[in-house]
């Protein structure tokens, strides 16, 4: 093992050290606190105050790569359009834009659920006709009663990938995820199933990595240094790989874009895969009645529902999606799991014995919004 890869896999924060005063911070740029007013400047009249907030709330949806592809085009009050960038596609790993929908379907279910906190009622109608309309959802707000509901579970809400304990879902957290009995199915360690997912997880990663497309997408997408971060505010940045300590510090001053196509920062990942398909309580696969827009949308809207609810739990969650984007898995995962509807999410799932604060870069509304006084 040479150095840098010494310093990737450890990540230990030197506290005390020599080395910290040359140190600018253990985790770098990281999501930046929303403010009203600073938002409000750009806008003008565009929007309510409410409706920033609702907005930001609902830009806390996971997206794959962290790409952020929402957009709002605001046609006239407590109106707007959902629709989706194209730069911010993945087309090496998401050519017919599933895992899109699927993160639209999240930021829709943040956004519902962030309008009934601030007393509104939200109708919507899908108006794409195709996964790559670019203009997929039709919003309406509309006063209505007040829905109490804790926000912190949208701004809290996070991925973990590591550090899962070994034992399995409680029969109470089993109960929580029957709430979505039809869709979801939770296949415990040592099953079967979940050595199927494994070794399909294990072996769609190690496809991707040397599939040099699906490689560089992600070399495009991930943040190593702070300036990258500040500039963008999209994408993958180390904390948010859970890189700590020296290591973060290292890989945000030395790695690149072309660090990701080596070799050696390949087989690294892949072992780093190979450790975090093991453990935890088990895998999660959630499927759809059917692979049309409208239900990729709402098995976005289910998934986002769950995942909202399992941080005050201690379960974390960790989207594999691998082997539902690299062939043969995506054509046989469902048979060979015997769910009867396609699966779209492929979920690693475990309790963890402390939280950690959700990192993820975030965009303003204002980079996302088409109406607004800066357009």
């Amino acid at each position: 093992m040479n150095r840098r890869e010494f310093l990737v896999r450890t990540g230990t924060c030197l506290a005390g050290a020599s080395l910290m005063p040359l140190m600018t911070g253990c985790s770098g740029e990281v999501r930046r606190q929303f403010s009203l007013p600073s938002e409000r400047q750009f806008l003008g009249d565009s929007l309510s105050d409410d409706e920033i907030l609702i907005l930001h709330l609902a830009s806390l949806a996971p997206s794959g790569h962290n790409a952020q592809p929402w957009t709002i085009t605001v046609h006239e009050p407590h109106r707007f359009i959902i629709g989706s960038d194209r730069d911010r596609w993945l087309p090496a790993v998401d050519p017919d834009n599933r895992e899109l929908l699927l993160s639209i379907g999240a930021f829709l279910e943040n956004l519902i659920t962030a309008a009934g906190y601030y007393g509104y009622r939200v109708s919507y109608k899908v108006i794409a006709r195709d996964p790559k309309d670019t203009r997929l959802l039709d919003v309406r707000l509309e006063k209505s009663q007040r829905q109490e509901y804790p926000l912190e579970r949208i701004t809290s809400r996070r991925t973990v990938r590591s550090s899962y304990l070994t034992e399995e879902l409680s029969p109470e957290d089993r109960n929580y995820l029957k709430a979505f009995t039809k869709y979801v199915r939770y296949f415990p360690v040592g099953s079967r199933e979940a050595d199927l997912i494994a070794g399909a997880t294990m072996e769609a990663n190690r496809k991707q990595a040397y599939r040099d497309a699906a490689q560089e997408e992600l070399a495009d997408w991930i943040r190593w240094s702070d300036r990258d971060a500040r500039k963008f505010r999209t994408g993958l940045t180390p904390a948010g790989m859970e890189i700590h300590g020296l290591a973060n510090w290292y890989v945000r001053h030395f790695y690149s874009v072309q660090t990701v196509m080596k070799e050696s920062f390949r087989q690294t990942t892949l072992d780093m895969i190979a450790q975090r398909v093991t453990g935890g309580a088990g895998w999660i696969a959630i499927s759809s009645d059917d692979s049309q827009t409208a239900s990729l949308i709402e098995t976005g809207r289910r998934f986002e529902k769950m995942f909202l609810g399992v941080r005050e739990r201690m379960i974390a969650l960790y989207p594999m999606t691998q082997a539902l984007e690299e062939e043969p898995w995506r054509f046989q995962i469902s048979q060979e799991l015997g769910m009867k509807m396609p699966v779209q999410f492929i979920l690693k799932v475990g309790y963890v014995d402390s939280y950690p604060l959700p990192v993820s870069l975030r965009m303003p509304i204002t980079w996302f919004i088409y109406g607004g006084k800066n357009t």
